[in-house]
């Protein structure tokens, strides 16, 4: 998770609890960890652990990708004689399904966040990411030490936009959880959320409508923060779904 994706969340959550009564419930709700983390906060994942098994993920899915025929495959020994009667056209390439677990998709999703950020490992502030799959719906978020992001080399404007929420929400020493939830979908490359997917601080969730609405911009764009780009080798990913915990890869070999 991206610096300014983590600020862009906590701004919302800024202006969401700047129109709310009762601020001392909503604080404690809003710094309320998940119970994962809490869990397996003395011993949590590195960052190199995930970057590790993040690509042995994607090595799985390209050994799968490669390990179905591809129609039409012409071998390198293969002589090409004169006057031959036209191949029929090539089939497209045979759908590739494959499926992934919650702790699998979970660090395949680590990485893919990192290379949208320029390669940059998770920033120090980020202290745990989870994934969780039930039914039809992804939840993917991040627990992040706010007084460590304060610290991590931020820009004078995204500092004063920081000290400004926290002046609101007495958060500055607290590790907050931030996430999203709802049911993705593949669209020119990218896992994209939909308009009903919500935005989880603490133990509070904010629909995209509510977050723009509060932020004066179109809803697209905060759907735009939340979206992860999903180039893989070996696979081009045109599908994904959710069945028994798993998540259901589908795409075409490249």
């Amino acid at each position: 998770m991206k610096k300014s994706g983590v600020l862009f969340l906590l701004i919302t959550t800024g202006i969401v609890l700047g129109t709310a009564s009762g601020i001392y419930y909503f604080w404690r709700q809003l710094t309320q960890l998940p119970e994962w983390y809490a869990q397996g906060e003395k011993n949590p994942k590195t960052y190199a652990q995930i970057q590790k098994s993040g690509a042995a993920v994607e090595k799985k899915i390209e050994e799968k990708a490669q390990s179905i025929p591809q129609p039409n495959r012409v071998s390198p020994d293969t002589k090409i004689v004169a006057n031959a009667l036209p191949d029929k056209p090539s089939s497209p390439n045979p759908n590739v399904q494959v499926a992934l677990n919650s702790q699998e998709l979970n660090d395949l999703l680590v990485t893919k966040i990192t290379e949208k950020s320029g390669g940059q490992p998770l920033p120090n502030s980020v202290k745990g990411f989870h994934t969780s799959l039930k039914d039809d719906k992804l939840k993917t978020g991040a627990v992040v030490d706010v007084q460590e992001l304060k610290n991590s080399g931020l820009g004078s404007k995204q500092q004063n936009l920081l000290s400004e929420i926290t002046q609101k929400i007495p958060m500055s020493d607290r590790k907050v959880y931030i996430g999203v939830e709802g049911k993705p979908e593949m669209q020119n490359g990218k896992l994209r959320f939909d308009q009903n997917a919500k935005i989880q601080i603490g133990n509070m969730s904010f629909t995209i409508a509510e977050v723009a609405n509060r932020l004066g911009i179109p809803a697209a764009k905060v759907q735009e923060q939340l979206n992860i780009e999903m180039k893989l080798r070996g696979l081009d990913i045109k599908d994904i779904d959710f069945k028994d915990g798993n998540a259901i890869l589908r795409g075409e070999a490249k």
